[in-house]
């Protein structure tokens, strides 16, 4: 019995150095492509297809107003210490405010930043001002038909809280306005983070960055081409603005699974619902 314990034994401590050299090798080869191949698509190396990453995309996009849904989707919580306005409440915290009338409708969930800091301060000075504000305006206006509404979207990770706030206000026979504004705070140093920040963090490539927003943008205007020939305004596109550089981006946030997404809402200063949505993986 004994040489078949031996030969056991020896088939186990090889099958223990053939996953050694299997982990050393696909170790090595991760760090290699971050080396020398990091513009490369991670997903080729992993076996995932271009039509995959491309669905995902799409979905992803596809699914942006959808967010909306007034909560905080915590990704990677934050277990530092951290100065709250009322201690018992989330870091996110919203006004909640529904009436109907004759002359308006409401539906407002703004959100505000529990944290007791001065950029938080700013934060909140900037939504009150952005989109509480108008609620007030909407209730004082003797104009009829007029639908408000606001909701939220919060996601926290690797010490980042992402605050993304859209407002949709439609004023009698005018065209729907979308407004959208994004906030971006480190929990850590409770500093305002900013887009250079986020893109070494994610280690984004700025030249592909810059490529895939022209891209984008590109499509957008092609679109409106067809769409103005057909009598309708729309809002033009020139793919090569600086604004569409992503270090000029000011609008952006760490949003689902972790991605970079960045927005250009034509409504923050015009009457207009269109939209662009990038999202940088």
């Amino acid at each position: 019995m004994m040489p078949v314990i031996e030969k056991e034994g020896f088939k186990l401590i090889h099958l223990i150095y053939i996953l050694i050299i299997i982990i050393c090798i696909v170790a090595i080869g991760f760090a290699v492509y971050k080396q020398f191949f990091k513009d490369e698509k991670l997903g080729v190396i992993f076996g995932i297809t271009d039509e995959e990453e491309d669905e995902e995309y799409n979905n992803l996009k596809d699914n942006f107003f959808n967010i909306f849904d007034n909560s905080l989707n915590i990704l990677e919580q934050y277990n530092g210490k951290l100065s709250k306005i009322k201690k018992e409440e989330d870091v996110i915290i919203a006004y909640n405010n529904q009436e109907q009338t004759e002359n308006y409708t409401l539906d407002l969930k703004i959100p505000y930043f529990n944290i007791n800091s001065e950029v938080a301060k700013k934060f909140n000075s900037e939504i009150k001002t952005t989109f509480k504000d108008k609620s007030a305006s909407v209730v004082s206006s003797k104009d009829d038909n007029i639908i408000y509404n606001v909701k939220y979207k919060a996601y926290e990770s690797n010490n980042i809280l992402s605050l993304i706030i859209l407002s949709e206000l439609k004023e009698g026979n005018n065209n729907q306005r979308i407004i959208i504004q994004a906030y971006n705070y480190d929990l850590s140093t409770n500093k305002e983070v900013t887009i250079n920040e986020l893109i070494t963090l994610k280690d984004i490539d700025i030249n592909q960055a810059n490529n895939k927003i022209k891209s984008e943008i590109k499509s957008s205007q092609e679109e409106n081409i067809k769409l103005s020939e057909l009598g309708y305004n729309t809002n033009v596109r020139d793919a090569d603005a600086d604004t569409y550089k992503i270090q000029n981006s000011e609008n952006f946030f760490i949003g689902e699974k972790r991605y970079l997404y960045v927005v250009y809402a034509y409504g923050n200063k015009e009457l207009t619902s269109e939209t662009d949505v990038v999202i940088i993986r």
